[in-house]
């Protein structure tokens, strides 16, 4: 159940975000991207090495996304703060 709910959350985030924030055509967003998926993929191999319960995974991962999405609106406001200025 708890699953469930934390997938519609998501679903919705991400419609959100889009909606919000289209995805831009950048190299930085692709680079921050992986870099998340590896975050997300560390997370994964650490619980399975530990054995650790799977909502411990997914608090690793949800704040792993959350120090990710952060990092990406700090410099999409940053570059969005230096294109006004011009």
């Amino acid at each position: 159940m708890v699953g469930m709910r934390s997938d519609r959350a998501r679903a919705r985030a991400r419609h959100l975000l889009a909606t919000v924030y289209p995805i831009p055509e950048d190299d930085e967003f692709y680079r921050l991207r992986e870099l998340a998926i590896d975050y997300i993929r560390e997370a994964d191999r650490l619980d399975a090495e530990n054995g650790d319960a799977a909502t411990e995974s997914d608090e690793l991962i949800s704040a792993a996304l959350d120090a990710m999405a952060r990092d990406f609106f700090a410099r999409a406001l940053a570059r969005t703060a230096s294109q006004d200025d011009r």
